[in-house]
């Protein structure tokens, strides 16, 4: 096994690793701003202002009234505020994963903390692009003032997008998905972090802790075509050819679901006498993955290098408790969609927003104390919400 990198050795040498993991226990132990930047984004550097204000926000709370409201607004995908006079929507490509579900309630938590918001909407096109383009055209119809996209459909949803704005909504995109045009003028904003930045950190986590010189590497996206896959593989297979030493067995589609990821991880692991390094956006999805292993009959000796933090998947390793079994991640960034929601706020009342919203990240290696048997395991050990709004949420 090789050294720790400088980048993650320096991050631990920070004392941070406990307490930035360490979920929220409720309302009573709300975390400051500074402190939800650790927990979201391992840093407190270099924050761009939209960020700044929108985790701000998030760390002042909500009363309790609102937090029950939040709930109700979360099951049954939009609520009247009782005040306000705008309108806010979250449209989602498809929300039927773990991930969208706590990204959404990020967006309605936010949207309570704006007294100007009177209604909450949220839909999910099911990764249906007709849908999807029938769902911001309901949205328009319905005179939403804000809009907020997780651009699954990618360029098909830009002429609908243009529309929307044409109409006087503020409309803005969140976690990198793509859809053409010109930010600034067919839509506000994209809420990102650089996907180049994912791709590249993605291949060296598997490159300096595989122990091998050469190394086999499997890549896996999520729905077909969709542009936040695109853009970080564009640049790992960038990276894999720079650094050398890493074959690429392939790439499949999971619809980020666990059984898609078992089923594409299934055939790599039939295919090939081993498999050393996976890179993926989805951690709770690779839980599907880790079950093609053991399916297989086969020890998980693997580096596994993650976009998102499901903490289902760090019990899992802690359970098999293999010193060659190691992963890396970046973040959940579940938060985005607040953040979007934020920016299109500030728009609103006469600040300056730029056409990117940088979101920054720091990878970081899974370690024992991850995993909170207490909570569900489909929750995102980066996530904003606390503890009791976790088991609220995903309560059986």
């Amino acid at each position: 096994m090789q050294g720790t990198p400088r980048f993650w050795r320096n991050w631990r040498a920070a004392g941070l690793a406990a307490a930035c993991f360490a979920f929220s226990a409720g309302a009573s132990h709300a975390m400051t701003a500074e402190e939800l930047e650790m927990k979201s984004l391992g840093t407190t550097e270099n924050i761009n202002p939209v960020v700044a204000e929108s985790f701000k926000r998030f760390a002042a709370g909500l009363t309790p009234e609102q937090r029950d409201l939040a709930l109700k607004c979360w099951k049954d995908n939009g609520c009247e505020t009782g005040h306000g006079d705008l309108t806010v929507a979250l449209a989602d490509g498809f929300g039927e994963n773990v991930w969208r579900q706590v990204t959404k309630m990020e967006f309605i938590m936010e949207a309570l903390s704006y007294p100007e918001v009177s209604k909450i909407i949220y839909t999910s096109a099911r990764a249906d692009p007709t849908k999807a383009i029938s769902d911001l055209r309901g949205l328009i119809a319905q005179g939403a003032d804000v809009i907020v996209v997780f651009a699954d459909a990618s360029t098909a949803l830009l002429p609908t997008i243009k529309e929307a704005t044409e109409a006087g909504i503020t409309v803005v995109l969140h976690n990198g998905t793509y859809v053409g045009g010109e930010p600034g003028t067919d839509f506000l904003a994209t809420v990102s972090e650089d996907l180049c930045k994912l791709g590249t950190g993605m291949v060296d986590a598997v490159k300096q802790n595989a122990g091998k010189d050469e190394i086999a590497m499997v890549e896996l996206g999520g729905t077909p075509g969709n542009g936040l896959s695109a853009a970080w593989q564009k640049c790992a297979d960038e990276e894999v050819a720079k650094v050398g030493g890493i074959t690429v067995l392939g790439k499949a589609d999971t619809n980020w679901t666990q059984e898609g990821t078992f089923q594409a991880m299934s055939g790599f692991l039939a295919q090939n006498d081993s498999v050393d390094g996976v890179i993926y956006e989805y951690a709770d999805g690779f839980r599907g993955g880790l079950r093609a292993w053991q399916e297989a009959g086969k020890e998980p000796n693997v580096v596994v290098a993650l976009r998102t933090d499901e903490q289902g998947l760090f019990c899992d390793w802690e359970k098999a408790n293999d010193p060659d079994f190691k992963i890396f991640f970046a973040s959940g960034h579940n938060f985005q969609s607040g953040v979007a929601l934020t920016a299109a706020m500030m728009k609103r009342a006469g600040q300056d927003v730029p056409v990117v919203v940088d979101i920054p990240f720091s990878f970081r290696e899974v370690v024992k104390g991850m995993c909170n048997p207490d909570l569900p395991q489909d929750a995102s050990v980066s996530t904003r919400l606390d503890a009791d709004m976790l088991k609220a949420m995903f309560a059986q």
